[in-house]
């Protein structure tokens, strides 16, 4: 069975040589004792352990807190804090660099164990949640749809659109749909997206607005995302452009005689193949019909 490999970093060597024999004896693996946090940085970024035990108050001018922030900055590596102070200011400082554990010397070999293995264990479910994360969202930009999520009163947290849509997300995220959407499309979003929040039931709709002097037909998706306790804290909306399709719908301009043209938007004639090959998703393969070759035979 594979050993997790840990970092000790501690000034006293006694109490260094004994946590080390104790997490030996309990099958973990000891890469190396270093005593200041200049030197716990460089460690960190050679050894490459899983994990670290970092003492807060170190020899040298840069302590376990001001140390760990630094090897967070750099790598993806969980620290758990020892320290004999239990004061407020100590305390707070520890807090705000996220430590996966924070032990108050002494402690039983058994505490230590624990900590560890649960401080392994969250960073692991942390990075896969972050791979998954990752994945979704170069699953979301590689899209040509249109991807927004907004807090529940229509203030957008998350924007993606093509770049055909001339539409960056640093210029929407923290606004309402408002600043970009004429103002009866917006309300009708913002409208929606309460119905959404409040129901907690999805919406399908289908909208066409002016966009920058052309007719964009989009069709919407949104959907609740609730927060761990259930409760419904924003709304996605998927907007998939259909314009292509769209326009094959209504009366087509299709040539009387010969039935094998049709008039574009520009007012030619052109095949009707083509046509359809350019309007929709759609291929067009070629063949002859019953009437057509009784009268080539003929």
């Amino acid at each position: 069975m594979k050993k997790n490999r840990l970092l000790i970093v501690e000034d006293e060597s006694i109490i260094a040589m004994e946590l080390e024999f104790r997490l030996m004896d309990v099958g973990y693996d000891i890469v190396d004792i270093i005593p200041s946090g200049e030197r716990a940085i460089e460690a960190a970024q050679t050894l490459q352990p899983e994990l670290i035990l970092m003492d807060i108050h170190l020899e040298g001018e840069m302590d376990g807190i001001v140390a760990a922030e630094e090897i967070q900055q750099r790598m993806d590596i969980p620290i758990i804090f020892l320290t004999a102070h239990t004061d407020d200011n100590t305390l707070e400082r520890a807090k705000t660099r996220t430590p996966y554990g924070y032990l108050v010397k002494p402690f039983q070999e058994k505490e230590l164990d624990i900590a560890i293995q649960m401080a392994l264990y969250k960073h692991k479910m942390e990075r896969k949640l972050r791979e998954s994360e990752e994945r979704l969202r170069l699953v979301v930009e590689s899209s040509s749809d249109i991807v927004a999520v907004t807090d529940t009163s229509g203030i957008i947290t998350y924007f993606h659109a093509a770049k055909q849509y001339q539409l960056a997300s640093e210029s929407v995220v923290g606004k309402k749909a408002e600043s970009f959407l004429p103002p009866e499309r917006a309300a009708k979003w913002d409208e929606t997206i309460r119905q959404v929040a409040k129901t907690g039931e999805p919406v399908s709709t289908e909208s066409a607005l002016e966009w920058h002097g052309e007719e964009l037909w989009l069709n919407l998706h949104l959907y609740p995302l609730r927060n761990p306790m259930g409760e419904i804290t924003s709304v996605a909306t998927v907007a998939r452009n259909v314009t292509d399709v769209k326009r094959l719908k209504g009366i087509l301009p299709v040539c009387a005689w010969c039935g094998q043209k049709i008039k574009d938007e520009e007012g030619h004639w052109v095949r009707l193949d083509m046509y359809i090959t350019t309007h929709t998703d759609a291929t067009v393969s070629h063949g002859m019909c019953d009437d057509c070759q009784t009268k080539f035979t003929l």
